[in-house]
């Protein structure tokens, strides 16, 4: 008996880290990015497939149909933000085993949440059909300097095994997703 009395505990101390991990990365995702610094090294360095300048929008919205904690991510060319790249959704939960697990969504009809920094009200009529869950789950995990995320592997594993770079990372003023690294500009 007292030894489920100390896992019980153990398990609640885990839960509680996990909420403040939470709470964490809910703080530092919002925000202005872009990726200015990244492509012009690229330029300077004379890469030919170089990274094109992004500009990234990500602001907290509220669409209870797909939970508590949901962003829409707005990708636009870095040097003219009425070209808009991509639309997309993050949904962040609490697993009990798993910790922070992360969805991304795509919109299924795009055009109509373009620019939907501007009007996050749109957002609280989001239903399920709406969106559709893109790839893997992400798992966030803290780390000295920030969070990272990667996929799940035991449902997703990495081509790359457990020397795969993680699929996202988050810190204080930076955002990297995939190959490109964001700078928050406010």
């Amino acid at each position: 008996m007292l030894a489920a009395v100390l896992a019980l505990g153990a398990c609640s101390d885990q839960g509680k880290v996990h909420e403040e991990e939470l709470t964490q990365v809910l703080a530092l995702l919002p925000g202005h990015y872009d990726n200015g610094a990244q492509a012009d090294a690229d330029a300077r360095s004379g890469l030919r497939s170089g990274h094109d300048k992004v500009a990234l929008v990500v602001a907290k919205v509220y669409t209870p149909r797909l939970g508590h904690h949901v962003f829409y991510a707005q990708e636009m060319a870095g040097d003219d933000p009425r070209r808009v790249l991509s639309q997309k959704m993050y949904g962040f939960e609490l697993d009990d085993k798993r910790g922070i697990v992360e969805t991304v969504y795509e919109f299924v009809e795009p055009l109509r949440w373009r620019d939907g920094q501007l009007n996050k009200d749109l957002f609280t009529s989001v239903v399920t059909e709406d969106v559709q869950a893109e790839g893997c789950q992400l798992l966030w995990k803290k780390v000295p300097d920030g969070f990272e995320a990667r996929h799940d592997p035991k449902v997703c594993p990495d081509p790359g095994g457990s020397a795969a770079p993680p699929q996202a990372t988050l810190s204080v003023g930076t955002l990297s997703i995939g190959e490109y690294k964001f700078r928050k500009t406010r």
